[in-house]
C-alpha cells in the first residue's frame, strides 16, 4: 500500500491572475468564469475552465 508523501517543495511566485466571463449562456456553452495565470512576459501559464472536459 502506497503512503502519500505530502508536499516536497512549495514557494510563493509572482504571476498575473485574470478572470473572464466565457460562454454564450446556452446549454451547450454555459456561462462561467475562467481563471488564467500569466507570467510578466505575456505567456499563458495555466487556465482553469470549470466546464472544460479532460482530454481523453
Amino acid at each position: 500500500m502506497a503512503r502519500p508523501r505530502g508536499t516536497d517543495s512549495a514557494k510563493v511566485i509572482k504571476v498575473i491572475e485574470t478572470q473572464s466571463l466565457r460562454g454564450s449562456g446556452t446549454k451547450e456553452d454555459n456561462c462561467r468564469v475562467v481563471t488564467q495565470y500569466w507570467d510578466f512576459d505575456g505567456n499563458l501559464l495555466a487556465e482553469y475552465d470549470p466546464c472544460a472536459k479532460e482530454k481523453e
